[in-house]
């Protein structure tokens, strides 16, 4: 998918959006953990200073309290973006990261069920 496919369904120039996220190896700042069973380990929004329940992190409590999926899109290349399907929020971490040395949240992303995952991880 093109950028400006992903923007019709996304809606933001942010990562976080109402109904979908974005996720990357690391293009954007932020460390997403791809795990060997498909999970996906999501930091919260804000770079700097502790996390706060706000803007995108407060969209993806609201999605855990709901249990409400979300559309997630990998980031495979320049302006190549490919549709991971939808994912819920599994579980949700507040803790301490000591490099950083600040708060972060930590949102645990399990896809739901879905045939051909492996076809659309890219590893």
């Amino acid at each position: 998918m093109s950028w400006r496919e992903v923007l019709v369904i996304h809606k933001t120039l942010r990562g976080i959006g109402w109904e979908s996220l974005l996720v990357d190896r690391g293009e954007s700042g932020y460390r997403n953990e791809f795990l060997p069973d498909g999970r996906i380990v999501y930091p919260g929004e804000g770079l700097r200073g502790n996390q706060q329940p706000t803007g995108g992190n407060r969209i993806l409590l609201e999605a855990y309290a709901d249990k409400r999926p979300m559309r997630v899109f990998a980031r495979e290349g320049p302006n190549r973006w490919c549709d991971l399907g939808k994912y819920r929020v599994e579980k949700v971490q507040y803790s301490w990261l000591p490099p950083e040395r600040r708060y972060i949240y930590r949102f645990t992303l399990t896809p739901e069920l879905s045939t051909d995952y492996e076809s659309k991880l890219w590893l």
